[in-house]
């Protein structure tokens, strides 16, 4: 979120969002204990705030692949699609 890490980012590099939505982002961090912003009685109104304050950054990513309950495997070949896209080296495919 620093704005001095995404200047860098965004010169040295190609940012990649996999933006979930808050059921996604539920189901995934349900019973982890090792996210000690979610360890408390009401994770899904964390992530929600999370989302409010994180994603107008976030949606600045040079990439944004939808991420959804699908495989990990399907969700790297929906990244690698369009990582080629965005350096020229394929035609775009269906919505990831």
């Amino acid at each position: 979120m620093d704005a001095e890490t995404r200047a860098t980012i965004r010169a040295r590099a190609v940012s990649v969002w996999l933006k979930a939505d808050l059921d996604v982002l539920v189901s995934r961090t349900a019973g982890r204990t090792h996210r000690p912003l979610l360890n408390n009685n009401n994770p899904r109104a964390v992530l929600a705030r999370l989302m409010a304050e994180r994603y107008p950054v976030y949606a600045m990513a040079d990439i944004i692949v939808e991420s959804t309950d699908r495989l990990h495997e399907t969700m790297v070949e929906g990244v690698v699609v369009a990582l080629r896209y965005r350096f020229g080296l394929t035609f775009p495919g269906p919505k990831v």
